[in-house]
């Protein structure tokens, strides 16, 4: 099979000499307006951002609603050609709670009732207060584009206020993007072994042989319980599409699921070698290709929907690659190549809202998706592994602004979600590409965090079991039974083992990805009480502090939070909000658990608002 070229996709056929769009501001037109009344747009006369500049633009006033500070005019745009956006931002001041401000670009269609989408820039670095800095991003004008317009964007829908001054704005066509290079891998050693070798992703033929042994010994509960849920996808089968659910808002979340059921027939078909999973494992995956939209609007493509299919597609065209046939594999493989190549352009172009979020779980879903999809396919397609630089890239980086203390600001709900899929990718980082990022205080410490923020054990059932802090359920929504059992392995760390055998007996897991029990169970690893742990611990990066009268079972549990939205590391690493979406304003806020009960608890994921929190406020505020 000859190899399939990508790069096409991220070049222009526009020509270089077309003029580029630029309001640099120097004399007193200005073309920019303020979103409302208390917003005010004026030219400043006087050096701006760049030798010889004579003015620059200044955006200052309060605003209560809407997400821009300012706009510019409309300018013409030609669909599919490349461009970078750049400009020159000084922030002189901002008012509580204000976020950092970024440019937007917004397309528009010809029909102005089509929603052609956005694309973004990096956001302005509070570290770098007072000086000039440039924001920029690149991407590809989407079809249906006519023309665009900028705005000074708020990065939030709240009260916020500013001074802030613009200069040298620039929107120019480019030959390519910039990112086709900087994620370009070079194949490792490890990558070259398993060339036109399939099973690769998260086994191999010898590794395969050994599970099949283990099955009938060290991992038989945990294979029949796998087994028994891929059976009931086999019976379900995949949904039917739908456009609207009615609870996601054009997430289509219901497609998650979809992804997630993947693995379970593929697996059982690997193992067992039935033919009622091999075609379960097609059904499924036709249907996922089947879908029009993989969410709607700006996120078809580009999130959490996306992020579940990739990961589901990509383990059955690698895990049953013979038994599919030829013609289901060219349909697997031609959606992973539209759908990863789609969240790839929109990851580097900055359509994809998350792109800088670091801390924020949709990058982490997103991306290990568009990472997998790539390593299922870098032998017979080009640019993959393009989409695993991205991949590995963001979780680099994601890596390098974790506290060192394991804690998640997201809450416990959230932390399997995350971990689940950070865990994923660095597995498949580790076993194809040579790297570790396990390696780390956060990753070390944070199995503690999930231990410290369990109710008492005689307490616990299926829908209140973990104290429920930021946006999160009192129940788990992913494992935690694999992902504990994974960092046991890794770390020879008795306590998780522990934890996870006690979250099985209690039958309060979550079953989304049970296969990986099959994979991470390491029973070398002996399970340890907490009884030999102190019962206070304190979670110095985010300021949780869990405390109890014992490990019995039957203690009573203390838990207080006071620390930055994202943690103190985070808070001089990072000048903007890299994914506090799922933090709750709640400083000085505790919860209180004792004779199997809540006795004084915490609001769950509702609005987020201080008064619904066990703390002080000053004049209602």
């Amino acid at each position: 099979m000859h190899p399939i070229l990508l790069t096409g996709v991220f070049f222009s056929s526009l020509a270089l000499g077309a003029d580029a769009v630029i309001w640099d501001f120097e004399d007193s037109s200005i073309s920019w307006r303020g979103r409302a009344d208390t917003v005010k747009v004026t030219r400043v006369a006087g050096p701006g951002a760049i030798a010889g500049s004579a003015g620059f633009l200044r955006i200052f006033g309060a605003i209560n609603v809407g997400y821009n500070y300012a706009l510019s005019d409309q300018r013409p745009m030609t669909a599919g050609g490349l461009y970078r956006l750049s400009a020159q931002v000084r922030v002189n001041r901002v008012g509580p709670g204000t976020p950092m401000p970024f440019l937007k670009c917004a397309f528009v269609a010809a029909d102005r009732n089509v929603a052609v989408g956005r694309v973004n820039t990096n956001p302005y670095d509070a570290s770098k207060m007072g000086q000039w800095q440039e924001l920029s991003c690149e991407f590809k004008a989407p079809p249906q584009t006519v023309a665009f317009w900028l705005a000074l964007e708020k990065g939030t829908d709240g009260a916020a206020e500013i001074e802030a001054d613009l200069d040298n704005v620039i929107v120019e066509p480019i030959r390519q993007l910039s990112a086709i290079e900087r994620y370009r891998l070079k194949p490792t050693p490890q990558l070259e072994a398993v060339r036109g070798v399939h099973p690769r992703l998260f086994l191999n033929p010898q590794k395969l042989e050994q599970l099949r042994q283990a099955i009938q010994t060290t991992h038989k509960a945990l294979w029949e319980e796998v087994r028994a849920q891929a059976d009931g996808y086999v019976k379900k089968g995949p949904p039917a599409y739908i456009e609207q659910d009615s609870y996601s808002a054009g997430e289509q979340l219901w497609q998650r699921e979809v992804g997630n059921a993947m693995p379970f027939v593929a697996i059982c078909y690997l193992l067992t070698g039935e033919q009622k999973y091999l075609d379960s494992a097609r059904a499924w995956a036709l249907a996922s290709c089947s879908y029009p939209t993989w969410g709607l609007g700006s996120t078809d493509s580009m999130d959490l929907a996306a992020g579940h299919q990739l990961l589901g597609l990509a383990t059955i065209y690698d895990w049953c690659y013979q038994g599919l046939g030829e013609d289901a594999r060219r349909t697997i493989r031609e959606t992973l190549i539209q759908r990863a190549g789609r969240m790839f352009e929109g990851a580097v172009s900055g359509k994809a809202w998350w792109t800088r979020s670091y801390l924020q779980n949709h990058l982490w879903v997103s991306v290990c998706g568009l990472g997998a999809a790539g390593l299922a396919l870098f032998d017979e397609v080009d640019d993959a592994l393009l989409w695993v630089g991205l991949a590995q890239d963001k979780f680099r980086r994601t890596n390098e602004v974790l506290g060192p203390d394991g804690a998640s600001h997201e809450g416990v709900g959230y932390w399997g979600y995350g971990v689940e899929y950070m865990l994923k990718f660095m597995a498949l980082d580790q076993e194809l590409l040579g790297e570790d990022l396990h390696d780390r205080p956060w990753w070390r410490n944070t199995a503690f965090y999930r231990l410290y923020m369990a109710l008492p054990r005689q307490a616990w059932t299926a829908r209140n079991n973990i104290v429920d802090i930021a946006d999160c359920p009192r129940s788990n929504w992913y494992g935690p039974d694999y992902l504990l059992r994974r960092l046991a392995t890794l770390f020879r760390d008795g306590h998780a083992q522990w934890l996870a055998n006690e979250i099985d007996a209690a039958n309060v897991d979550s079953p989304s990805a049970r296969w990986l029990n099959l994979l991470w169970y390491d029973p070398t690893v002996p399970p340890q009480p907490p009884t030999d742990l102190p019962t206070l611990r304190h979670f110095e990066d985010l300021g949780i502090v869990s405390a109890r009268s014992d490990w019995s079972g039957t203690e009573s549990l203390v838990v207080f939070k006071c620390g930055p939205p994202l943690g103190h590391a985070a808070a001089v690493t990072l000048g903007y909000d890299a994914g506090a979406g799922h933090v709750h304003p709640d400083a000085n806020h505790f919860v209180v658990f004792a004779d199997g009960e809540w006795l004084i608890r915490d609001d769950g994921y509702l609005a987020k608002a201080t008064s619904q929190h066990n703390t002080l406020l000053i004049d209602g505020k």
